[in-house]
């Protein structure tokens, strides 16, 4: 067998493995895979008189949701269990707290709508309507926040549709000690009870400190046992931080983040095919659901199953689908933290918590260059009053940093222009020399002719590209610019004269 021979032949091993492997990697089963919904009721055995067990779980793996055991029973010893409950259409609870408004049912216990009165929904609107975290596809499943989740559906129904007893004061010392909060914190509390031994309690703190806390400590219980498949819930989405980015192709899609020992992992909507559950020792430090400029991050304070959960939205339209993925915690103690992703914000609540929560901030592929550039363009707006002003001056900063090399490139290629400007009567005197010669032989023979010409006379023809170099150096520097402009909270409402009124929005003169 000839060289050439052996070469093909192993070049259609090679090409053959390769198709195998792609092939497998992008048709072949999915790690993970879920069974059909008859194999999962098949292998779901019921266990009377036992509570609900863990969802099982996976460290990167999606899977669909724990399929459902046999829900508790009443019990059948004798034993007397209290009966607690709210009366049927009682007003909500209304909290007012720093520049927030927080609404709670009574049914379910759950959060109806957190307001943050300083943020507009549409900056500049007459309406003056606030931001709102909690999104309309939540309302439209009836799932709204703190919505609690269990493996039985029926006992989950029970649980988020009943009414519960409700308790609003201040807290009290003992419990603003233990939690560390601030004087004047809220409490809430729904307490709910069915008298045969399934209990539910969950107590909100709300400091009221301006960093936008909830402090939640909740528990499902059954015959005095917790059940430890409870997870309570947030999602699916959070309200878009601008209504018409439903319609605009360029907004940025929510993500959900989730914190984890290898890095942040950022979850896109469109590419989660079920949902991805992490056990208590591989959890997330916590958990989030952002918007372009606001977020709802889960941090639980001890340890619990997370959970990032997907739920199909098509009948709610095609751009609800953006905003199908939730986030869970079977944690009895929760700080949630719904609001602004501002960088004095953040950097704050990482320091109270000892989280990282400055990471929600999404810098990019060039966040290197972008994180500098925020600062930088802080700092000016301290010094010249307005963000309008500090993009303008960073601008020119930049582009007088940029200013040599632009200019030394303009330079040499000009020369070069010039040069090859004088060479052109030469040049065509080659190709008219060999102009009705086609052969491969004669256009080599060409090109050798004219590359000698170009040695003789010191020309590189090359150089002329010399000057694209400057632009490709500075397109990273501009791309992260784009990005600080995209995501920094702090242009969004942000004037800067005539007709701009928000910074953070599209021009609508496109001047």
């Amino acid at each position: 067998m000839d060289r050439e021979t052996t070469f093909r032949t192993l070049a259609a091993v090679g090409l053959s493995i390769a198709v195998m492997i792609a092939w497998a990697y992008f048709f072949g089963p999915k790690p993970g895979a879920v069974p059909p919904p008859a194999e999962a009721q098949e292998s779901a055995a019921p266990a009377p008189m036992e509570p609900p067990t863990a969802p099982p779980t996976t460290s990167a793996a999606v899977a669909q949701r724990p399929a459902a055991e046999a829900a508790p029973t009443p019990d059948a010893s004798g034993d007397q269990w209290e009966k607690i409950e709210g009366t049927s259409g009682q007003a909500n609870v209304e909290v007012f707290t720093d520049g927030q408004q927080i609404v709670f049912s009574a049914r379910g216990g759950r959060l109806l709508s957190w307001r943050l009165l300083d943020y507009e929904q549409l900056p500049g609107a007459d309406d003056g309507r606030p931001v709102d975290l909690v999104s309309p596809q939540a309302r439209a499943l009836d799932h709204d926040p703190l919505y609690i989740e269990l493996a039985d559906e029926q006992l989950e129904a029970r649980i988020n549709q009943a009414w519960y007893q409700v308790s609003e004061a201040a807290a009290d010392g003992d419990e603003i000690s233990s939690l560390g909060l601030p004087e004047g914190t809220r409490r809430v509390r729904f307490r709910w009870a069915d008298g045969a031994g399934l209990e539910v309690e969950k107590t909100i703190f709300l400091p009221g400190d301006g960093a936008f806390l909830a402090w939640i400590e909740w528990d499902v219980r059954w015959q005095g046992r917790s059940l430890d498949d409870a997870a309570i819930c947030w999602g699916p989405g959070i309200s878009r931080s601008n209504p018409g980015d439903a319609k605009n192709r360029y907004a940025y899609r929510g993500r959900a983040i989730a914190a984890l020992s290898s890095g942040i992992e950022r979850y896109n909507p469109s590419k989660v095919d079920g949902d991805i559950s992490w056990p208590a020792a591989l959890a997330p430090r916590w958990m989030a659901l952002d918007a372009q400029h606001f977020a709802v991050a889960m941090i639980p304070r001890q340890p619990g199953v997370g959970m990032v959960r997907r739920f199909d939205l098509a009948s709610l339209g095609d751009s609800a689908e953006e905003q199908n993925l939730a986030i869970a915690t079977t944690a009895r103690e929760v700080v949630i933290f719904g609001g602004p992703k501002e960088n004095h914000l953040l950097k704050a609540l990482d320091q109270r918590l000892g989280v990282d929560l400055t990471s929600l901030v999404n810098w990019g592929f060039f966040g290197f260059l972008a994180r500098p550039l925020y600062f930088a363009l802080a700092w000016l707006e301290r010094g010249v009053g307005n963000w309008g002003l500090a993009i303008i001056v960073i601008t020119v900063v930049i582009k007088l940093i940029f200013f040599p090399l632009t200019q030394k490139s303009m330079v040499n290629m000009r020369r070069t222009q010039q040069r090859m400007a004088k060479l052109q009567p030469k040049v065509r005197k080659i190709k008219e020399k060999y102009r009705d010669k086609k052969d491969m032989e004669a256009r080599r023979k060409m090109n050798e002719e004219m590359m000698a010409l170009y040695s003789r006379e010191g020309v590189n023809p090359m150089a002329s590209l010399t000057g694209c170099m400057p632009m490709l150096l500075q397109l990273p520097v501009l791309y992260a610019m784009y990005t600080v402009l995209s995501v920094a909270t702090e242009l969004r409402g942000a004037p800067f004269f005539g007709w701009i009124h928000d910074l953070s929005a599209p021009d609508p003169y496109l001047v």
